[in-house]
Protein backbone atom coordinates (compact mmCIF):
# COMPACT_ATOMS: atom_id res chain seq x y z
CA UNK A 1 0.00 0.00 0.00
CA UNK A 2 0.90 3.73 -1.01
CA UNK A 3 1.34 6.08 2.01
CA UNK A 4 1.31 10.16 2.10
CA UNK A 5 2.50 12.59 4.40
CA UNK A 6 2.22 16.44 4.16
CA UNK A 7 5.74 18.13 4.21
CA UNK A 8 7.70 21.24 3.28
CA UNK A 9 11.42 22.01 3.27
CA UNK A 10 13.33 24.48 4.28
CA UNK A 11 15.37 25.16 1.11
CA UNK A 12 12.61 25.33 -1.54
CA UNK A 13 11.82 29.00 0.67
CA UNK A 14 10.30 31.22 -2.19
CA UNK A 15 10.98 34.40 -2.62
CA UNK A 16 7.59 35.94 -0.93
CA UNK A 17 8.90 34.09 2.31
CA UNK A 18 6.51 31.01 1.37
CA UNK A 19 6.60 27.74 1.24
CA UNK A 20 4.67 25.26 -1.09
CA UNK A 21 3.16 21.94 0.52
CA UNK A 22 4.21 18.86 -1.23
CA UNK A 23 2.42 15.27 -0.42
CA UNK A 24 5.63 12.90 -0.70
CA UNK A 25 3.91 9.45 -2.21
CA UNK A 26 6.33 6.46 -0.63
CA UNK A 27 5.64 3.36 -3.08
CA UNK A 28 7.94 0.24 -3.12
CA UNK A 29 10.43 1.86 -2.00
CA UNK A 30 10.37 4.67 -3.58
CA UNK A 31 9.40 8.43 -3.35
CA UNK A 32 8.12 11.23 -5.24
CA UNK A 33 6.05 14.25 -4.64
CA UNK A 34 2.95 15.68 -5.28
CA UNK A 35 2.45 19.60 -5.43
CA UNK A 36 -0.45 21.21 -3.22
CA UNK A 37 -2.15 24.57 -4.13
CA UNK A 38 -1.15 25.24 -0.25
CA UNK A 39 1.37 27.99 0.69
CA UNK A 40 2.62 28.39 4.32
CA UNK A 41 4.38 31.12 5.87
CA UNK A 42 6.58 30.22 8.83
CA UNK A 43 3.41 31.03 11.26
CA UNK A 44 1.90 27.85 9.86
CA UNK A 45 5.36 25.35 11.04
CA UNK A 46 6.72 24.62 13.73
CA UNK A 47 10.10 26.27 14.42
CA UNK A 48 11.67 23.29 16.54
CA UNK A 49 11.03 20.45 13.98
CA UNK A 50 9.76 22.65 10.86
CA UNK A 51 6.23 20.52 10.77
CA UNK A 52 3.36 21.42 9.47
CA UNK A 53 0.79 22.96 12.27
CA UNK A 54 -2.88 21.38 12.52
CA UNK A 55 -4.33 23.95 10.68
CA UNK A 56 -2.69 22.84 7.76
CA UNK A 57 -2.82 19.54 8.26
CA UNK A 58 -6.49 19.77 8.39
CA UNK A 59 -6.56 20.67 5.35
CA UNK A 60 -3.59 17.90 3.95
CA UNK A 61 -5.59 14.89 5.35
CA UNK A 62 -8.39 15.41 3.23
CA UNK A 63 -6.38 15.62 0.30
CA UNK A 64 -4.27 12.66 1.61
CA UNK A 65 -8.14 10.49 2.20
CA UNK A 66 -8.71 11.14 -1.31
CA UNK A 67 -5.38 10.04 -2.69
CA UNK A 68 -5.68 6.81 -0.62
CA UNK A 69 -9.44 6.34 -1.70
CA UNK A 70 -7.74 5.97 -5.20
CA UNK A 71 -5.22 3.31 -3.83
CA UNK A 72 -8.10 1.29 -2.77
CA UNK A 73 -9.83 1.20 -6.03
CA UNK A 74 -6.74 0.37 -8.23
CA UNK A 75 -6.78 -2.81 -5.84
CA UNK A 76 -4.55 -5.90 -6.69
CA UNK A 77 -3.42 -3.59 -9.72
CA UNK A 78 -1.31 -1.13 -7.32
CA UNK A 79 1.34 -3.91 -6.36
CA UNK A 80 2.84 -4.36 -9.22
CA UNK A 81 2.51 -0.44 -10.36
CA UNK A 82 5.57 1.68 -11.08
CA UNK A 83 5.31 4.96 -8.79
CA UNK A 84 5.21 6.95 -12.23
CA UNK A 85 2.31 5.12 -13.26
CA UNK A 86 0.81 5.91 -9.26
CA UNK A 87 1.71 9.39 -9.87
CA UNK A 88 -0.31 9.83 -12.80
CA UNK A 89 -3.71 7.85 -11.56
CA UNK A 90 -3.16 10.37 -8.76
CA UNK A 91 -2.99 13.33 -10.55
CA UNK A 92 -5.43 12.44 -12.99
CA UNK A 93 -8.34 11.13 -10.08
CA UNK A 94 -8.18 13.67 -7.97
CA UNK A 95 -11.08 16.04 -8.54
CA UNK A 96 -10.84 19.17 -6.06
CA UNK A 97 -13.82 20.54 -5.27
CA UNK A 98 -14.17 23.94 -5.98
CA UNK A 99 -14.45 25.07 -2.14
CA UNK A 100 -10.80 23.83 -2.28
CA UNK A 101 -9.49 25.56 -4.91
CA UNK A 102 -7.27 28.99 -3.26
CA UNK A 103 -7.99 31.70 -5.77
CA UNK A 104 -4.81 33.58 -4.11
CA UNK A 105 -2.87 30.60 -4.60
CA UNK A 106 -3.44 29.92 -7.87
CA UNK A 107 -2.71 33.44 -8.96
CA UNK A 108 0.65 33.53 -6.78
CA UNK A 109 1.54 30.46 -8.84
CA UNK A 110 0.30 31.80 -12.34
CA UNK A 111 2.36 35.08 -11.50
CA UNK A 112 5.81 33.17 -11.13
CA UNK A 113 5.23 31.51 -14.19
CA UNK A 114 5.10 34.61 -15.84
CA UNK A 115 8.25 35.83 -14.32
CA UNK A 116 10.01 32.73 -15.28
CA UNK A 117 8.89 32.99 -18.67
CA UNK A 118 10.66 37.17 -18.90
CA UNK A 119 7.26 38.12 -18.65
CA UNK A 120 7.89 40.45 -15.67
CA UNK A 121 6.16 43.71 -16.12
CA UNK A 122 3.07 41.78 -16.48
CA UNK A 123 3.96 39.45 -13.48
CA UNK A 124 3.83 43.27 -11.70
CA UNK A 125 0.79 44.01 -12.69
CA UNK A 126 -1.03 40.86 -11.98
CA UNK A 127 1.12 41.21 -8.64
CA UNK A 128 -0.06 44.41 -7.62
CA UNK A 129 -4.23 43.22 -8.45
CA UNK A 130 -3.50 40.42 -6.32
CA UNK A 131 -2.27 42.37 -3.47
CA UNK A 132 -5.44 45.18 -3.56
CA UNK A 133 -7.35 41.97 -3.87
CA UNK A 134 -5.80 40.80 -0.43
CA UNK A 135 -6.36 43.96 1.42
CA UNK A 136 -9.53 44.07 0.58
CA UNK A 137 -10.57 40.34 1.73
CA UNK A 138 -8.55 41.10 4.91
CA UNK A 139 -6.94 37.47 4.40
CA UNK A 140 -4.25 35.63 2.26
CA UNK A 141 -6.72 32.90 1.36
CA UNK A 142 -9.99 33.06 -1.40
CA UNK A 143 -11.70 30.46 -1.96
CA UNK A 144 -12.71 30.43 -5.88
CA UNK A 145 -16.67 29.97 -5.34
CA UNK A 146 -15.99 33.30 -2.85
CA UNK A 147 -15.33 35.21 -6.70
CA UNK A 148 -19.61 36.25 -7.40
CA UNK A 149 -20.84 39.00 -9.65
CA UNK A 150 -21.67 40.72 -5.97
CA UNK A 151 -18.29 39.95 -4.52
CA UNK A 152 -17.10 42.47 -7.76
CA UNK A 153 -19.44 44.88 -7.24
CA UNK A 154 -18.16 44.99 -3.43
CA UNK A 155 -14.45 45.11 -4.65
CA UNK A 156 -15.57 48.08 -7.39
CA UNK A 157 -17.18 49.79 -4.78
CA UNK A 158 -13.98 49.24 -2.20
CA UNK A 159 -11.58 50.56 -5.09
CA UNK A 160 -13.62 53.88 -5.33
CA UNK A 161 -14.04 54.71 -1.85
CA UNK A 162 -10.62 53.39 -0.28
CA UNK A 163 -7.87 55.62 1.26
CA UNK A 164 -5.11 56.28 -1.42
CA UNK A 165 -1.58 54.96 -0.29
CA UNK A 166 1.22 56.37 0.49
CA UNK A 167 -1.16 59.71 -0.02
CA UNK A 168 -1.03 58.27 -3.68
CA UNK A 169 -4.68 58.99 -5.82
CA UNK A 170 -6.06 56.02 -7.31
CA UNK A 171 -6.18 56.01 -10.93
CA UNK A 172 -9.53 55.32 -12.78
CA UNK A 173 -7.47 52.83 -14.44
CA UNK A 174 -8.14 50.82 -11.41
CA UNK A 175 -10.96 49.90 -11.81
CA UNK A 176 -10.77 48.22 -15.00
CA UNK A 177 -7.59 46.56 -15.14
CA UNK A 178 -7.42 45.50 -11.44
CA UNK A 179 -11.24 43.16 -12.30
CA UNK A 180 -10.01 42.58 -15.36
CA UNK A 181 -6.92 41.53 -14.31
CA UNK A 182 -8.82 39.17 -12.15
CA UNK A 183 -11.66 38.12 -14.92
CA UNK A 184 -8.15 36.64 -17.06
CA UNK A 185 -7.03 34.93 -13.43
CA UNK A 186 -10.38 33.89 -13.29
CA UNK A 187 -10.47 32.44 -16.96
CA UNK A 188 -7.36 30.88 -16.87
CA UNK A 189 -8.17 28.78 -12.94
CA UNK A 190 -11.31 27.44 -14.88
CA UNK A 191 -9.26 26.41 -18.30
CA UNK A 192 -7.39 24.08 -15.99
CA UNK A 193 -9.28 22.75 -13.73
CA UNK A 194 -12.36 22.76 -16.11
CA UNK A 195 -12.80 19.58 -18.90
CA UNK A 196 -15.88 20.35 -20.77
CA UNK A 197 -14.84 17.50 -23.05
CA UNK A 198 -14.95 14.99 -20.15
CA UNK A 199 -17.64 16.52 -17.90
CA UNK A 200 -15.17 17.88 -15.46
CA UNK A 201 -16.71 20.96 -14.71
CA UNK A 202 -14.87 22.09 -11.27
CA UNK A 203 -15.72 25.83 -11.31
CA UNK A 204 -19.42 25.99 -12.78
CA UNK A 205 -20.04 29.50 -12.72
CA UNK A 206 -18.85 32.25 -14.69
CA UNK A 207 -19.49 35.57 -12.81
CA UNK A 208 -17.96 37.77 -15.23
CA UNK A 209 -21.32 37.15 -17.41
CA UNK A 210 -23.41 39.16 -15.30
CA UNK A 211 -20.59 41.45 -13.85
CA UNK A 212 -18.60 43.56 -16.11
CA UNK A 213 -15.30 44.86 -16.24
CA UNK A 214 -15.52 48.94 -16.46
CA UNK A 215 -13.57 50.09 -20.32
CA UNK A 216 -10.60 51.85 -19.02
CA UNK A 217 -10.09 55.18 -19.25
CA UNK A 218 -8.30 56.31 -22.39
CA UNK A 219 -4.57 56.71 -21.73
CA UNK A 220 -3.34 59.95 -21.66
CA UNK A 221 -0.81 60.40 -24.62
CA UNK A 222 2.56 60.25 -24.05
CA UNK A 223 4.41 62.13 -27.13
CA UNK A 224 6.44 65.32 -27.03
CA UNK A 225 6.67 67.85 -29.40
CA UNK A 226 10.08 67.88 -31.34
CA UNK A 227 11.41 70.92 -29.37
CA UNK A 228 10.86 69.09 -25.93
CA UNK A 229 12.15 65.92 -26.92
CA UNK A 230 15.31 68.27 -28.77
CA UNK A 231 15.52 69.55 -24.76
CA UNK A 232 16.08 66.22 -23.46
CA UNK A 233 18.57 64.83 -26.04
CA UNK A 234 20.92 68.00 -25.63
CA UNK A 235 20.60 68.27 -21.99
CA UNK A 236 24.13 69.19 -20.58
CA UNK A 237 25.51 66.61 -17.74
CA UNK A 238 24.45 67.54 -14.31
CA UNK A 239 27.65 68.94 -12.11
CA UNK A 240 28.49 66.04 -10.13
CA UNK A 241 27.90 68.26 -6.72
CA UNK A 242 23.93 68.11 -7.77
CA UNK A 243 21.84 65.13 -5.87
CA UNK A 244 21.02 62.76 -8.15
CA UNK A 245 23.28 63.97 -11.21
CA UNK A 246 24.22 60.09 -12.47
CA UNK A 247 20.25 59.45 -12.50
CA UNK A 248 19.16 61.93 -13.89
CA UNK A 249 22.59 61.81 -17.03
CA UNK A 250 21.88 57.81 -17.36
CA UNK A 251 18.44 58.95 -17.59
CA UNK A 252 18.61 61.40 -20.42
CA UNK A 253 21.37 58.86 -22.08
CA UNK A 254 18.76 55.60 -22.14
CA UNK A 255 15.87 57.89 -23.72
CA UNK A 256 18.39 59.11 -26.33
CA UNK A 257 18.95 55.83 -26.84
CA UNK A 258 15.56 54.79 -26.84
CA UNK A 259 14.71 57.97 -29.56
CA UNK A 260 17.75 57.23 -31.46
CA UNK A 261 16.44 53.32 -31.80
CA UNK A 262 13.06 53.43 -32.94
CA UNK A 263 11.68 53.60 -29.18
CA UNK A 264 13.56 50.68 -27.95
CA UNK A 265 12.34 49.21 -24.39
CA UNK A 266 14.72 49.10 -21.54
CA UNK A 267 14.30 45.55 -21.05
CA UNK A 268 16.02 44.80 -24.80
CA UNK A 269 18.47 47.53 -24.14
CA UNK A 270 19.62 45.96 -21.15
CA UNK A 271 19.21 42.63 -23.02
CA UNK A 272 20.04 42.60 -26.70
CA UNK A 273 23.46 41.28 -27.46
CA UNK A 274 23.52 41.53 -31.30
CA UNK A 275 25.65 44.33 -33.20
CA UNK A 276 26.95 44.17 -36.47
CA UNK A 277 27.45 45.71 -39.80
CA UNK A 278 26.15 49.06 -37.91
CA UNK A 279 22.95 47.76 -37.31
CA UNK A 280 21.17 46.57 -33.68
CA UNK A 281 18.98 43.77 -33.75
CA UNK A 282 16.64 42.17 -30.99
CA UNK A 283 13.42 40.23 -30.39
CA UNK A 284 11.15 42.74 -28.75
CA UNK A 285 10.63 41.20 -25.31
CA UNK A 286 7.10 42.17 -25.31
CA UNK A 287 5.88 40.52 -28.03
CA UNK A 288 8.28 38.27 -28.89
CA UNK A 289 5.87 34.93 -27.34
CA UNK A 290 2.94 35.88 -29.66
CA UNK A 291 4.38 36.48 -32.79
CA UNK A 292 5.76 33.62 -35.39
CA UNK A 293 8.90 35.77 -35.89
CA UNK A 294 9.96 36.67 -32.31
CA UNK A 295 8.91 40.35 -32.78
CA UNK A 296 12.41 40.58 -34.57
CA UNK A 297 13.38 44.09 -35.77
CA UNK A 298 17.39 45.29 -36.92
CA UNK A 299 17.35 49.10 -37.04
CA UNK A 300 20.34 50.91 -38.36
CA UNK A 301 23.16 52.77 -36.09
CA UNK A 302 22.71 56.97 -36.99
CA UNK A 303 25.92 58.74 -36.24
CA UNK A 304 24.30 60.41 -32.97
CA UNK A 305 23.79 57.46 -31.48
CA UNK A 306 27.45 56.16 -31.54
CA UNK A 307 28.80 58.01 -29.09
CA UNK A 308 25.86 56.87 -26.15
CA UNK A 309 26.76 53.00 -27.68
CA UNK A 310 30.63 53.98 -27.04
CA UNK A 311 29.76 55.09 -23.89
CA UNK A 312 27.69 52.27 -22.71
CA UNK A 313 29.40 49.31 -24.76
CA UNK A 314 30.01 45.85 -23.50
CA UNK A 315 34.08 45.69 -23.35
CA UNK A 316 33.16 41.62 -22.51
CA UNK A 317 30.96 41.50 -25.77
CA UNK A 318 28.17 39.29 -24.06
CA UNK A 319 25.74 41.63 -24.67
CA UNK A 320 25.60 45.49 -26.20
CA UNK A 321 25.45 47.48 -23.42
CA UNK A 322 27.05 47.13 -20.04
CA UNK A 323 23.83 47.90 -18.37
CA UNK A 324 23.44 44.57 -17.30
CA UNK A 325 26.58 45.32 -15.52
CA UNK A 326 25.67 48.28 -13.64
CA UNK A 327 22.04 47.02 -12.58
CA UNK A 328 21.10 43.95 -10.89
CA UNK A 329 18.13 43.80 -13.26
CA UNK A 330 16.20 45.05 -15.90
CA UNK A 331 13.49 46.04 -13.59
CA UNK A 332 16.36 48.54 -11.46
CA UNK A 333 17.96 50.00 -14.62
CA UNK A 334 14.25 51.12 -15.41
CA UNK A 335 13.44 52.35 -11.85
CA UNK A 336 16.56 54.41 -11.94
CA UNK A 337 15.57 56.07 -15.37
CA UNK A 338 12.39 56.28 -13.84
CA UNK A 339 13.63 58.70 -11.06
CA UNK A 340 16.05 60.25 -13.67
CA UNK A 341 13.35 61.34 -15.83
CA UNK A 342 11.35 62.72 -13.17
CA UNK A 343 13.95 64.92 -12.26
CA UNK A 344 14.74 65.93 -16.19
CA UNK A 345 10.73 66.83 -15.93
CA UNK A 346 11.30 69.09 -13.25
CA UNK A 347 14.04 71.03 -14.82
CA UNK A 348 12.61 71.30 -18.16
CA UNK A 349 9.57 71.60 -17.00
CA UNK A 350 8.02 68.29 -18.66
CA UNK A 351 5.08 67.28 -16.27
CA UNK A 352 4.64 63.31 -16.31
CA UNK A 353 7.69 62.59 -18.30
CA UNK A 354 8.28 58.83 -18.66
CA UNK A 355 10.46 56.49 -20.67
CA UNK A 356 7.34 55.67 -23.45
CA UNK A 357 7.38 59.31 -23.91
CA UNK A 358 10.72 58.51 -26.38
CA UNK A 359 8.66 55.71 -28.53
CA UNK A 360 5.43 57.87 -28.34
CA UNK A 361 6.71 61.00 -29.53
CA UNK A 362 9.37 59.28 -32.42
CA UNK A 363 5.99 57.91 -34.15
CA UNK A 364 3.86 60.95 -33.29
CA UNK A 365 6.68 63.08 -35.08
CA UNK A 366 6.96 61.00 -38.45
CA UNK A 367 3.44 60.73 -39.17
CA UNK A 368 2.76 64.38 -37.96
CA UNK A 369 4.57 66.58 -39.14
CA UNK A 370 6.99 64.40 -41.28
CA UNK A 371 3.97 62.95 -43.07
CA UNK A 372 5.75 59.56 -43.38
CA UNK A 373 3.55 56.71 -44.35
CA UNK A 374 1.61 55.32 -41.69
CA UNK A 375 1.84 51.82 -42.43
CA UNK A 376 6.34 52.26 -42.08
CA UNK A 377 5.51 54.24 -39.25
CA UNK A 378 3.60 50.67 -37.96
CA UNK A 379 6.59 48.47 -39.21
CA UNK A 380 9.05 50.32 -37.53
CA UNK A 381 7.71 50.49 -34.26
CA UNK A 382 7.57 46.61 -35.18
CA UNK A 383 4.05 46.37 -34.65
CA UNK A 384 2.38 43.85 -37.10
CA UNK A 385 -1.12 44.13 -38.79
CA UNK A 386 -3.39 40.85 -38.95
CA UNK A 387 -5.04 41.95 -42.29
CA UNK A 388 -1.32 41.63 -43.71
CA UNK A 389 -0.02 38.82 -42.38
CA UNK A 390 -0.30 36.51 -45.64
CA UNK A 391 1.32 39.27 -47.47
CA UNK A 392 4.01 39.54 -44.93
CA UNK A 393 4.62 35.75 -45.24
CA UNK A 394 5.59 36.20 -49.07
CA UNK A 395 7.96 39.42 -48.13
CA UNK A 396 11.60 39.39 -47.50
CA UNK A 397 12.06 41.39 -44.51
CA UNK A 398 13.08 44.82 -45.86
CA UNK A 399 14.04 47.85 -43.36
CA UNK A 400 15.64 50.62 -45.48
CA UNK A 401 12.33 52.07 -45.15
CA UNK A 402 12.26 52.24 -41.80
CA UNK A 403 15.64 53.53 -41.87
CA UNK A 404 14.93 56.46 -43.76
CA UNK A 405 12.29 57.23 -42.00
CA UNK A 406 14.35 57.29 -38.69
CA UNK A 407 16.84 59.35 -40.38
CA UNK A 408 14.07 61.94 -41.27
CA UNK A 409 12.94 62.18 -37.82
CA UNK A 410 16.06 62.71 -36.02
CA UNK A 411 17.34 65.34 -38.57
CA UNK A 412 13.87 67.31 -38.17
CA UNK A 413 14.30 66.64 -34.40
CA UNK A 414 17.51 67.95 -33.84
CA UNK A 415 17.51 70.82 -36.75
CA UNK A 416 14.11 71.79 -37.99
CA UNK A 417 14.68 70.34 -41.71
CA UNK A 418 11.91 68.05 -42.34
CA UNK A 419 13.70 67.54 -45.49
CA UNK A 420 10.87 68.79 -47.95
CA UNK A 421 13.10 70.88 -49.66
CA UNK A 422 15.78 67.98 -50.02
CA UNK A 423 12.78 66.02 -51.73
CA UNK A 424 11.69 68.74 -54.26
CA UNK A 425 15.12 69.18 -55.40
CA UNK A 426 14.92 64.78 -56.74
CA UNK A 427 12.07 65.37 -57.75
CA UNK A 428 13.43 68.32 -60.43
Amino acid sequence: MATFKAEVYKHQKRSDGTWNVKIRVTHNRQKKYLSTPIYVKQDDITRSSFKLKKNITDKTDKMIEEYEAICTELGLKLKSMPIDDLIKELENGVKPKVENIDFIAFAVRKIKEMEEDGHGGSARSYKTTIESLKRFIKRDTLAISEITSVFMEDYEKWLKDRKPLSNRVLGDRALSLYPGYIRALHNLAKKEYNDEEMGIIRIPWSPFQKYHVKKPTPAKKRNLSAEMIRKILTLPDQPSTNIGCTRVNLARDVFALSFYLIGMNTVDLFNCDCIADGRITYQRTKTKNRRDDKAEISVKIEPEAMPLIEKYMDKTRRRVFKFYCMYASKDCLNTAVNKGLKKIGEILGIEDLEFYAARHSWATIARNDLRINKYVVHEALNHVDDAMKVTDMYLEKDYSQNDDANRRVITYVLTGDNGVKKRKNKRE
